[in-house]
């Protein structure tokens, strides 16, 4: 079967969708191709029948996120804002919890400080920029497993700039928030949205261009004939489909790596947890990088726990880790959903890796976006689709 649009867009997480939105609101008709069972990507919010939900991959939006509260403005979802409650995060050190103040060493702390006021970001890696601003022994640690927590992977050799952007603060939205029903009601939203059509379970295989059009190969045989391609899909797939057709974008995009991730996620009832309520939990030097909670939305009866696992444990391994962090018995965990993803792993010389990808894709007909360009955040992803997305618009209209 072959099917003709006007712009198709590889991939249905947070950045195809925010590019699909943007160009479909200004009249444009968007196909997006997803190659799983449902769009999201990283957005994933397990909802179980009797309407408890909890988060298996990003868990929050900040009122700082500008780019991405313009669309929640544009799909009117600010009735369905939910802040979200206080809570702590914990290190979890030798099978204890531990607040974070008491792991720190305070007198290598306030040695450290000055270099706050001599300090670039520009050319050191995280390690070395932060390593220098708390101290060596703080930054092992404490700080490098709080930083990997945040992207699931270790941190140390991130450019220093790509984490954790001053933006400025919307004062008419929680400070931390998400939705009735979890982060995914935003990009459930924008699906519904007039002008996009998602097609999941199919996954591009080849991409050519004939004539005026690109050439979308779908897994099963079916082709989709389009004036502007845009892929949002990690890099070293995108480079994969690349090759033949953009070989000098492919090249670069070949320089980015990626990290797996494996999460699973529990549900249980409260009576059976003594671990207080807490946002998450942080451990140093474990088969997982993190654990995120439902309790900063709290229910009455239950409560949840993700874990975002290092790859490759077994599935049992990593349920018995569960068990004993949280310390419930198999019998007692009502719910169990996982979720396989993979967040890119950025190194020293990651900007010139992108610059030199815009500067090969204007004219073209090709639009990238995703988290490998700005940065991991949501807000990142945004950003960068909505440039591709301005871009897109004006050489159509050209």
């Amino acid at each position: 079967m072959s099917e003709n649009v006007d712009v198709v867009v590889l991939g249905a997480g947070l950045s195809g969708l925010c590019l699909a939105h943007r160009v479909a609101r200004a009249g444009r008709a968007v196909l997006v191709l997803e190659s799983a069972a449902q769009p999201g990507g990283c957005v994933r919010t397990e909802r179980q029948p009797a309407g408890f939900w909890f988060e298996m991959g990003t868990h929050t939006l900040y009122n700082s996120y500008g780019s991405l509260l313009a669309i929640i403005d544009d799909l009117g979802l600010r009735d369905s804002m939910l802040t979200r409650k206080r809570a702590p995060f914990r290190l979890l050190v030798e099978g204890k919890l531990r607040s974070i103040p008491s792991q720190l060493s305070l007198a290598e702390l306030f040695a450290s400080a000055w270099h706050a006021f001599s300090e670039c970001k520009q050319g050191q890696t995280v390690a070395d920029y932060y390593g220098k601003l708390v101290g060596r022994h703080n930054w092992k640690r404490v700080f490098a497993p709080l930083f990997a927590a945040v992207p699931s992977q270790p941190v140390d050799n991130f450019p220093a700039e790509i984490l954790f952007k001053k933006r400025p603060r919307r004062k008419d939205i929680p400070r931390s928030f998400t939705f009735a029903g979890g982060v995914q009601t935003l990009t459930d939203r924008i699906v519904a949205g007039p002008g996009i059509t998602l097609r999941t379970n199919a996954a591009a295989r080849a991409l050519a261009r004939t004539g005026g059009s690109f050439v979308v190969e779908i897994a099963g045989g079916d082709r989709v004939f389009a004036r502007r391609l845009a892929l949002a899909v990690p890099a070293p797939e995108a480079a994969g489909l690349l090759a033949s057709l953009a070989p000098e974008v492919a090249t670069a995009l070949a320089r980015i790596s990626v990290a797996h991730i494996d999460s699973l996620g529990i549900a249980a009832e409260a009576r059976h947890l003594r671990l207080p309520r807490l946002a998450g939990i942080v451990p140093v030097n474990d088969t997982f990088f993190s654990v995120v909670t439902r309790d900063v939305v709290p229910d009455e009866r239950l409560r949840a726990f993700t874990f975002h696992f290092r790859a490759g444990l077994a599935f049992d391994e990593r349920v018995d880790r569960i068990c004993a962090v949280t310390g419930l018995g198999r019998d007692q965990l009502l719910h169990i959903a996982t979720h396989c993803t993979s967040l890119p792993s950025l190194a020293l010389g990651h900007a010139e890796v992108t610059a030199e990808i815009d500067r090969l894709l204007p004219g073209s007909g090709l639009y990238l976006t995703g988290n490998y360009f700005g940065g991991l955040a949501m807000e990142d992803c945004s950003l960068r689709s909505a440039k591709e997305a301005e871009r897109l618009l004006a050489e159509a209209t050209a």
